[in-house]
């Protein structure tokens, strides 16, 4: 912890240097002026609304790919030949920078829905290889017992197969949802979606407005720091 607080003292004294050395608040705004901004944010509804307006479009997606990923997982995990496809097919759209799939949506639907179907292909293919991997790491004497004991498909899946890759499940989780803030914002910045904090950054840039920037910017850190802080203490009871 204390370690943690003297790199966050020296980036703020860094931080703080720089700024005076180049004087000009549109490249570089003070980090004093940014935290008063970011404090002004918090007794604005307006922070709190366009916080869970990007908020919700990464869990709707992230829930929803969660769901197939594991569905499909289990079909690749029982047919091998369907992982032999599936996989590399995932493995190519991880490669493709983010911001071609947002061009290239963009030109078959609509703001809102670009931002969800790029967020989807984003993070399905890390779940689905979180998940495969789980799969696979079960031992074959416990896909012994199960075939042994039959149970129905719903207790095998909730009671049987969850709980025995749940920390390939925890740790795809963490992942995507750190790298659906992420990727959400910058689909809802180049897709031009009218709500959001993507939408909110880009009017503060097109204004000129580096400390607004600076200030939001910080605010998807802490967020995405919170997240991954409530995972790492589940997986720790876990």
């Amino acid at each position: 912890m204390k370690h943690k607080v003297r790199l966050i003292i020296c980036i703020l004294l860094l931080w703080e240097l720089l700024a005076w050395g180049i004087h000009n608040n549109v490249i570089l705004p003070f980090p004093s002026e940014t935290i008063v901004t970011m404090g002004k944010m918090l007794g604005d509804l307006n922070f709190y609304q366009t916080l869970l307006i990007t908020l919700s479009h990464v869990l709707i997606v992230v829930l929803i790919s969660v769901v197939l990923a594991f569905v499909l997982a289990y079909i690749g995990y029982c047919y091998k030949v369907v992982d032999e496809y599936v996989s590399p097919i995932l493995s190519i759209l991880q490669a493709i920078p983010n911001i071609s799939f947002v061009i290239l949506v963009l030109l078959w639907a609509s703001s809102l829905q670009t931002v969800y179907i790029v967020l989807f292909l984003v993070v399905f293919p890390l779940l689905y290889h979180n998940f495969i991997s789980g799969f696979k790491n079960i031992d074959h004497d416990l896909r012994d017992v199960i075939l042994l004991y039959e149970p129905s498909f719903m207790d095998k899946m909730l009671k049987v197969y969850l709980p025995l890759i749940q920390p390939s499940v925890l740790s795809g989780l963490k992942s995507s949802l750190s790298l659906g803030v992420k990727v959400t914002v910058m689909a809802e910045i180049l897709a031009g979606l009218p709500y959001g904090v993507g939408r909110a950054i880009n009017f503060a840039r097109i204004q000129f407005d580096m400390v607004s920037v600076f200030a939001w910017t910080i605010w998807l850190v802490i967020m995405i720091m919170f997240i991954d802080f409530l995972l790492e203490k589940f997986i720790q009871i876990e």
